[in-house]
């Protein structure tokens, strides 16, 4: 990715980032009121889940300062895992808020003096505005995370979802809080937290590959791009490694002796067509001449 892209694409995250955030501060401050009024630790609780999508907002923002940074000594291989590590981040925060909710929800359902939540229509209001905004950021951070090819904003789209089906289940609830049935406010929160450790699973599960270096992309489909090429013998030693979006390959290919003066051309060749079924990536392609056949 060159200096100038990369520049304006960290610029367009942020920005998502920035309009997502302001809108998950109204969505925290109108749970957050909601729950106190009502006295409902599940609504508390559907909050604090809340609280870390602006967490993971901020996290974001500062990390894409470093995500965008060209290439340099000490990171050779440019700074884009700085995103990566962002939804690491996430998933990290997502735990913490599993702890407290799980925490607080064994409170309420065994203590001797559990308290009903009092569900008001402000409450009920709340709830339902607080869904119709999220249910517009998660669609408007998934488009751009996908126009953008942001691994940071699709995962934080996809937090964002699991506070609308959190809240949903929140406001179901209410309905057995009318009946009388006041712990079911502990159960729905030991629910939320169920459904924010599965969420944070997701995000270990996507983000520790890129990390570690894991290979990317199928070696035997490299192999077979390769090949395709004239000229290409064999295809040896195939590395990958990154995301989608910013890749990096190497290969060796043994070519005829006598086509080493086209060995460029055949290297661009295969580079062109790797680009083409995987998208931006660093390709570095090593030749050597195909060695003679001694049986003959």
């Amino acid at each position: 990715m060159s200096s100038e892209t990369s520049k304006s694409y960290s610029r367009d995250v942020k920005l998502v980032l920035w309009v997502i955030l302001f809108l998950n501060l109204a969505v925290v401050v109108a749970k957050a009121v909601a729950g106190w009024l009502a006295g409902s630790l599940m609504v508390i609780g559907d909050a604090l889940h809340s609280t870390t999508d602006m967490i993971n907002n901020v996290v974001g923002i500062f990390l894409m300062r470093y995500a965008s940074a060209p290439p340099d000594k000490e990171h050779p291989y440019g700074h884009a895992k700085f995103e990566t590590l962002g939804a690491f981040t996430i998933a990290g925060f997502l735990f913490v808020t599993c702890f407290e909710i799980v925490t607080r929800a064994f409170g309420n359902l065994f203590s001797k003096e559990s308290k009903t939540p009092e569900i008001t229509s402000f409450t009920v209001g709340a709830m339902v505005l607080t869904i119709i905004v999220n249910l517009i950021v998660a669609s408007y951070e998934a488009r751009r995370g996908r126009e953008l090819k942001s691994e940071l904003l699709i995962a934080d789209a996809a937090h964002t979802r699991s506070d609308v089906y959190v809240s949903l289940s929140v406001l179901g609830s209410f309905f057995f809080i009318w009946r009388g049935y006041g712990r079911i406010d502990g159960l729905i929160a030991l629910g939320i937290a169920i459904i924010i450790a599965y969420n944070a699973y997701l995000l270990f599960r996507q983000t520790v590959p890129i990390l570690v270096d894991a290979a990317m992309l199928d070696s035997s489909r490299i192999e077979q791009i390769a090949l395709s090429v004239p000229g290409v013998h064999s295809c040896i030693k195939i590395r990958s490694r990154g995301k989608p979006g910013d890749l990096f390959i190497e290969m060796e290919i043994t070519v005829d002796a006598a086509k080493l003066t086209d060995a460029h051309a055949i290297t661009e060749k295969i580079e062109q067509a790797l680009r083409r079924e995987f998208g931006r990536a660093a390709i570095t392609i090593h030749f050597e001449p195909q060695k003679a056949d001694k049986s003959k």
